[in-house]
């Protein structure tokens, strides 16, 4: 997504009153974009590979058990499971992950530019990933409903 970042100057506060996120000064832009943007992107790309992973897990078992259940609207899991499942399952592990997520120290990310790189050429989420995060989910979703259905 693109951003506005205003910086407040001597042509006034146009700029700034227009924009997204607003600096003082023209020097915090580095620690904005090298740092910050560089976490945002990584935590992003880490939610939404949990993201579709979680949900092809938790949909797939819905799927694969109506072939067991001829079709009849029946659910496999209980209803108050299921209508507190992203509650738990997505508000829980975003907080963690945003509170004590940081691969690389502030430092050394102002002093190592080639560490933003990753985010210009979509390394971490494509369509390569979400392909796997989709094929995980599937195997998870198919582990969880068939080991205990086989045991029964």
């Amino acid at each position: 997504a693109h951003i506005g970042v205003g910086i407040s100057g001597q042509e006034g506060l146009q700029a700034v009153l227009a924009s997204d996120y607003s600096v003082a000064q023209f020097r915090y832009l580095e620690r904005l974009l090298l740092v910050h943007g560089r976490w945002s992107y990584y935590r992003m790309c880490k939610f939404l590979r949990y993201f579709f992973y979680k949900n092809f897990a938790f949909t797939l078992c819905h799927f694969w058990f109506a072939f067991f259940v001829a079709f009849s609207a029946q659910t496999v899991y209980d209803p108050f499971f299921i209508s507190t499942y992203n509650l738990f399952y997505t508000s829980l592990p975003v907080l963690c992950l945003g509170i004590m997520d940081q691969d690389v120290d502030d430092y050394f990310s102002r002093r190592f530019p080639k560490l933003y790189t990753p985010g210009h050429h979509n390394t971490f989420f494509n369509k390569r990933v979400f392909l796997w995060s989709a094929l995980h989910g599937a195997v998870t979703s198919s582990l969880i409903l068939f080991i205990p259905f086989d045991t029964v």
